[in-house]
């Protein structure tokens, strides 16, 4: 069997002063103020900070903590707010909160991990199996919380997380421990075991979750809550397919990989398999019903989110615990500058030359025959493509997801435009690849930005021309620097206006960008324009610079985010006017 070594504070006299007594801490928890929820969360850290370095029994110290759930509950869901959907950079205030928030955590994981070592010390273990598993899974979830806070706001976790993670794991099922019923420490009064702990938060870990929208992550624990014990911990390493499966590695300070083709693994390593395969059933049959017209609320989901929204997140999860990718083309260690803007106005504004967006006046009419349209190049083909080869799925009908301005070294530029101002930040590239970049900021910045944004970037070497990507991933691992991966749309956009077909004039036009078609890569052009604010099927006037304006069809989404779309157009049959 292997010992249980865990992090823990020394222990010290502290000028803090805190309740030892149950009755009496109890009753100074009920008498804080929580409605100022800074000023007792404040009280909380302190009192649990002096409690965590001083020796007490572990009965005791047990009860304590467990005085505390409730109240760091509370403060925590009042103050989350406040920063887990702010943009990037976070202030330096909202970064100290959310700092904050996560040491709470560590406390309490602390106070439990503090109780585990005084028990493991302790010759006579009978009659303590209750404490001890209670001890186990509050220690698991506490550090699951602090994961959850670090990606919540794109911070990287703390060292050795993961590996206490899996010691506390590893050392409970050999004292028969990790699958003991006890009750959770949230939601209040629900059953769990360790091991479905564990199961979830390495789901979380498996999310990829500097990639997800701005507090998605809490959206996937709190569905894993309900459906997590659907995936099951093994230590046979036998698969039929790796897809779905996962390797644990015990003795790492890692969350688990993607299980690995054609591996020889030694005896004695201290491995682990999470097979997801069945969770991966429930999700998918979740996203069918979700497609049929069903909603979240009669299918009990476990998503408090709209319908569509919901669709969304469950495709995500499919995606990452149901393929293993693999990267076709390596990374290119660069370095220089490039300037970067956000936003489909922004980028419109800068590709244009910087002319203020003014709308077109041009009259068409809406004869429109529907019936007849042009169909781009390679849109059927695109429709019926097979999954990449690259990647394996566990389920295969999974729908088709859909000049700068002179500037200073460290400053951003701003520019006026249509609506407001637009502004350009300097960011420093740290490598490349064929379809996108890694790029990074020090310092403070006034381009705002938030994980599926749309960004354009402008190289050095490129004035003139702008580039349009999708932010996919985004970290922040110091208070004045951030990280961020940028997946490429188009080398070069063009800046256009759009308009719904009406038979009335004075049309109300908006900037849109049109990406044109790849021919070597199979793909045909795309309009990127504001989420939701066109469907498919939808027809629309469309203008270019220098052209007649033309009636198109939007025909289908190739990609979508929370704030753009990338809709395939065709032309379709439309009487113009005589000049």
């Amino acid at each position: 069997m292997t010992g249980l070594s865990l992090s823990l504070p020394a222990k010290r006299v502290s000028a803090w002063m805190t309740e030892t007594d149950p009755k009496y801490a109890r009753a100074w928890l009920a008498s804080l103020p929580f409605s100022d929820s800074a000023e007792s969360a404040r009280e909380i850290y302190q009192a649990l900070y002096t409690l965590n370095r001083q020796e007490l029994d572990a009965t005791r110290r047990f009860e304590l903590m467990e005085l505390y759930t409730g109240p760091v509950a509370t403060v925590t869901a009042a103050l989350e707010p406040y920063f887990v959907r702010a943009a990037l950079p976070l202030t330096p205030k909202k970064r100290q909160l959310a700092e904050f928030i996560r040491q709470l955590h560590m406390e309490m994981a602390y106070g439990y991990k503090a109780c585990l070592q005084d028990l493991e010390r302790q010759r006579m273990r009978w009659g303590r199996k209750s404490l001890r598993a209670g001890a186990f899974e509050r220690a698991m979830h506490y550090l699951g919380e602090v994961l959850l806070h670090s990606y919540q706001v794109y911070m990287p976790h703390p060292p050795e997380v993961w590996r206490e993670i899996h010691a506390i794991y590893r050392h409970a099922g050999e004292h028969d421990l990790a699958t003991e019923v006890v009750e959770a420490a949230a939601p209040a009064g629900a059953k769990t075991t360790l091991e479905h702990d564990y199961a979830r938060i390495l789901l979380l870990g498996l999310s990829n979750p500097y990639q997800l929208p701005q507090n998605e992550c809490r959206h996937v624990q709190r569905f894993l809550l309900h459906w997590g014990a659907k995936a099951a911990l093994r230590e046979n390493l036998e698969v039929p397919h790796p897809a779905g499966h996962f390797l644990i590695d015990l003795a790492t300070d890692s969350p688990p990989a993607p299980f690995p083709r054609d591996v020889q693994f030694q005896p004695g390593q201290a491995l682990r398999l999470l097979d997801a395969v069945e969770l991966l059933r429930t999700i998918h049959f979740f996203i069918q019903r979700l497609q049929k017209g069903d909603s979240a609320r009669s299918l009990s989901v476990g998503l408090d989110a709209l319908d569509k929204v919901c669709l969304e997140i469950l495709q995500r999860m499919q995606r990452s615990w149901g393929q293993v990718p693999r990267r076709r083309f390596s990374r290119i260690p660069r370095s220089g500058p490039t300037f970067l803007c956000a936003g489909i106005p922004a980028l419109h504004f800068f590709a244009s030359g910087q002319k203020p967006f003014s709308p077109p006046a041009t009259e068409v009419r809406s004869d429109v025959l529907d019936e007849k349209f042009n169909l781009p190049a390679h849109i059927e083909r695109e429709t019926e493509r097979e999954p990449d080869r690259n990647e394996d799925f566990i389920s295969l009908d999974q729908p088709v997801e859909k000049n700068p301005p002179s500037a200073r070294a460290d400053t951003a530029e701003t520019a006026p435009g249509f609506g407001g101002i637009f502004r350009v930040d300097r960011w420093q590239i740290k490598d490349a690849a064929p379809k996108g970049l890694q790029l990074a900021r020090h310092g403070s910045a006034r381009t705002f930005l938030r994980v599926g944004d749309l960004v354009g970037i402008q190289q050095i070497e490129e004035i003139g021309r702008w580039s349009a990507g999708v932010v996919r991933w985004m970290k922040s691992p110091r208070a004045d620097e951030l990280e961020m991966g940028v997946e490429l749309l188009a080398s070069n956009v063009m800046p256009v206006a759009v308009a719904p077909v009406r038979a009335a004039s004075g049309r109300d036009y908006q900037p849109a960008l049109l990406l044109p078609a790849i021919e070597a890569l199979r793909r045909p052009a795309t309009l990127l324009l504001p989420r939701g604010a066109f469907s498919p099927g939808t027809n629309l006037l469309l203008v270019e610079e220098g052209k007649e304006a033309r009636a198109v069809r939007l025909l289908k989404c190739l990609e979508y985010t929370h704030v753009f779309e990338a809709l395939v157009f065709a032309d379709v049959l439309t009487e113009f006017p005589r000049r």
